[in-house]
């Protein structure tokens, strides 16, 4: 595993992050120098991206108080950790913050890939890859989908007193993604959205509690 600390945020980088970064970039067929330097490009791409991400959540976090936040990327991408709870209040705005500042960092990639121009190589390549994560990544977030950042914003407009309700909008969204995805033959992106319909409908047929997470994916 990889740690390091970022703005003083202790960050966890799990190995299964780059099989995981590997995989959605292409390894399989990586099966020539080219292909592979392009292949190292997206992880590096996908890595900074999702950091600036996580890195939105615990600023967030440290903006309402919260001196212990710490950062763990793995599999499914990343996890910003806290150590006290949220008002809905502030839970919104933090929920929030990972895919704007992902977006934003996108959009400053495409104002300097667009005033640059670097062309077909690795640099060029690099900031196509980061502006695809960013837009992707965080769109993907903003799904009213637990545990995503759109399903704790949904929570968290909702309010406690209506988890039942942010369970089944969550699970209708995940079970809808996972069909677009399987019929775009995007065979991972379905089975990652199948994992949430299933962990939403497990969570269903038990007694559901409000999940107010320290984490922020």
């Amino acid at each position: 595993m990889l740690r390091f600390r970022l703005f003083g945020f202790p960050i966890l980088v799990h190995w299964f992050f780059w099989v995981n970064m590997a995989l959605l970039g292409g390894a399989i067929g990586a099966d020539t120098p080219e292909a592979m330097q392009r292949l190292l490009m997206w992880m590096a791409a996908g890595f900074v991206s999702i950091v600036v991400h996580e890195l939105g959540h615990a600023f967030a976090m440290r903006h309402y108080g919260d001196r212990h936040v710490n950062i763990l990327l793995y599999a499914f991408g990343g996890l910003a950790q806290g150590s006290r709870g949220l008002t809905r209040r502030q839970d919104f705005f933090v929920s929030g913050a990972g895919p704007f500042a992902q977006i934003a960092a996108g959009v400053v990639m495409w104002w300097v890939y667009d005033l640059l121009g670097p062309g077909p190589g690795l640099p060029g390549y690099f900031m196509r890859a980061f502006m695809m994560v960013s837009f992707f990544w965080a769109v993907l977030n903003l799904f009213p989908i637990i545990p995503l950042d759109g399903g704790h914003i949904c929570l968290a407009v909702l309010g406690p007193r209506r988890v039942r309700l942010a369970l089944v909008i969550s699970l209708v969204c995940a079970v809808a993604g996972g069909l677009w995805f399987l019929s775009a033959r995007s065979i991972f992106a379905a089975l990652f959205f199948g994992m949430f319909a299933f962990n939403n409908w497990k969570e269903l047929q038990g007694r559901p509690q409000t999940p107010w997470m320290m984490g922020r994916n």
